[in-house]
């Protein structure tokens, strides 16, 4: 099996782990468009995005098929992940006022990343988008230390994400037939499980 079988497997791997995580955050949220709520939902988009990313590894790239349509695909799925993070930080960190503020800005961002996607082809556009909102969580994350809103699972999980992202970036292929987007969801599945403990600690109601 060819290193991109293999990033297919992964990819599904992280897709289970993430839809799975998910539910658990869904069944216990109290009140619907809460922190948590909106963290269950990007949990959700998440585990699409891998989804989506398995197939296109596993059969469309090995197929030599256009691969346009459902990488767009994915690139929208992480955007409307990245939304639905933005949300759920405006909601667990700043008051209502701010909230309507990052509503608004979330919607244009969202609108804007999806014309980008459309139109350039490349995967920057989604680090682009989802750069300044992990970064944003991760602030406040460790801001919210000090009177209960941050989490220590939260900001462990963001770093190993940055870590898998690294190692992405950086193109580790040490670990053949594991190349480096194989690499970064095995990464991935333990900075996803730091974050799901950390979305325990979000309001919910």
């Amino acid at each position: 099996m060819g290193p991109s079988g293999v990033t297919a497997i992964t990819d599904f791997m992280l897709a289970c782990e993430v839809f799975f995580l998910a539910g658990l955050t869904a069944g216990r949220v109290k009140a619907r468009f809460s922190a948590a709520w909106f963290w269950a939902a990007a949990l959700v988009f998440l585990g699409l995005g891998a989804l989506i990313g398995g197939i296109d590894h596993g059969f469309f790239e090995p197929a030599k098929l256009p691969r346009y349509f459902i990488e767009r695909a994915n690139w929208i799925v992480l955007g409307a992940m990245t939304f639905c993070l933005l949300r759920a930080t405006a909601k667990q960190f700043f008051s209502p006022p701010v909230q309507r503020v990052g509503w608004i800005v979330g919607i244009v961002q969202f609108a804007a990343d999806t014309v980008a996607v459309l139109l350039v082809d490349s995967f920057l556009d989604v680090i682009l988008n989802y750069a300044p909102v992990i970064v944003l969580l991760l602030a406040m994350s460790i801001r919210g230390l000090k009177n209960g809103s941050g989490s220590w699972p939260m900001i462990v999980g963001i770093l190993i994400q940055f870590l898998a992202s690294a190692i992405q970036a950086m193109g580790v292929d040490a670990l053949s037939p594991l190349d480096h987007n194989g690499l970064y969801h095995v990464v991935s599945m333990v900075g996803v499980a730091y974050l799901y403990l950390g979305g325990k600690r979000l309001k919910d109601g």
